[in-house]
């Protein structure tokens, strides 16, 4: 019996997640929110993330009558399978957008959505690799405790630690002179190509930092399941993503982590209460749910496009001859 109470376990499931979340949300505000960039394939980059994490760190799993079997056997660290999830990541966030970064923002989102159905297709068809619609199972957590209680604790912990050493990189970066090209490529992409900046390479490498973030994520998402299946990298969850940064505020990065675990805290509180009604009613909460969330994003469209914590408009001295 973990010596941890019940409701200390609980909050730590909770930290846990929303952890992972913001983590996300991070990599698309680096995307979409300083670049412009619709990335709808968020999906794709943290299944990659997770299923390269899960292939290296599971130990053989030959096939059998009951389970199909995948690539794995490989038994690595954790620290060493999210540094490759994180390459695989960027490399196909590299790979996809040299062909389509100069596609219009409509056609942009387009191609991102076919690319995150595509890996999700060869999640679930490929099963000598994943396992196919099954998913792929026993995944160990980076630090193998008996107790799962204190497991919890220790993989919130590190989730907890890598949100914010993510957090300071991409605030370093979105303040260095790298995030001011990004936000003039947002606002006005021709004004700031006239002055000289490759805005291609830029909007590229914003494209890839916000993959490599997206699959450090789904390395977490991995190790913390313990299991991986195609269902849970649906367009729906690029959908979430996409509302967490809208309403923390798109463009500053401490409103889309904010944004991220107010969201997951609708849905957690939510559940619980579910508990406590009557069995007539407890049907209906998860429909009921959805509707409170889109209602109220409509709400925050209308009256607060800018998020609960807008951008902070950056003003600078003009440059004057001495």
């Amino acid at each position: 019996m973990s010596p941890l109470p019940p409701v200390a376990i609980d909050f730590v499931n909770f930290l846990i997640p929303a952890g992972i979340f913001a983590i996300i949300a991070l990599g698309l505000n680096v995307q979409w929110g300083h670049t412009g960039l619709f990335n709808a394939g968020v999906a794709a980059f943290i299944g990659l993330g997770a299923y390269t994490a899960a292939i290296l760190m599971t130990g053989p799993a030959p096939a059998t009558n009951q389970y199909p079997g995948h690539l794995g056997g490989f038994s690595w660290p954790f620290l060493a399978a999210v540094i490759v999830a994180m390459v695989v990541a960027g490399v196909a966030g590299l790979l996809i957008a040299l062909p389509i970064l100069r596609l219009r923002a409509d056609y942009f989102a387009i191609a991102t959505l076919a690319l995150a159905e595509t890996v999700r297709l060869f999640f679930t068809n490929a099963e000598d690799i994943t396992a196919g619609t099954i998913g792929i199972i026993l995944i160990p957590r980076p630090i193998v405790i008996a107790d799962p209680g204190l497991s919890d604790v220790v993989m919130a912990g590190l989730v907890i630690t890598t949100l914010f050493l993510a957090y300071f990189v991409i605030q370093y970066l979105t303040k260095a002179p790298w995030g001011r090209v990004l936000r003039g490529i947002r606002e006005d992409e021709e004004a700031t190509l006239a002055l000289g900046k490759n805005t291609f390479r830029f909007r590229l490498s914003a494209f890839v930092v916000g993959c490599i973030v997206m699959g450090l994520a789904g390395a977490f998402l991995a190790a913390f399941l313990r299991f991986v299946t195609p269902t849970q990298f649906d367009p729906l969850s690029t959908f979430t993503i996409y509302v967490m940064v809208i309403l923390g505020g798109s463009g500053n990065n401490r409103g889309v982590i904010f944004g991220a675990f107010l969201f997951y805290a609708f849905d957690w509180v939510s559940v619980r209460v579910k508990d406590f009604l009557p069995a007539s009613l407890q049907g209906p909460i998860p429909y009921v749910r959805l509707m409170v969330i889109g209602a109220l994003l409509v709400i925050l469209v209308l009256y607060r496009p800018e998020g609960i914590f807008r951008e902070k408009k950056r003003t600078y001295p003009p440059v004057v001859r001495e």
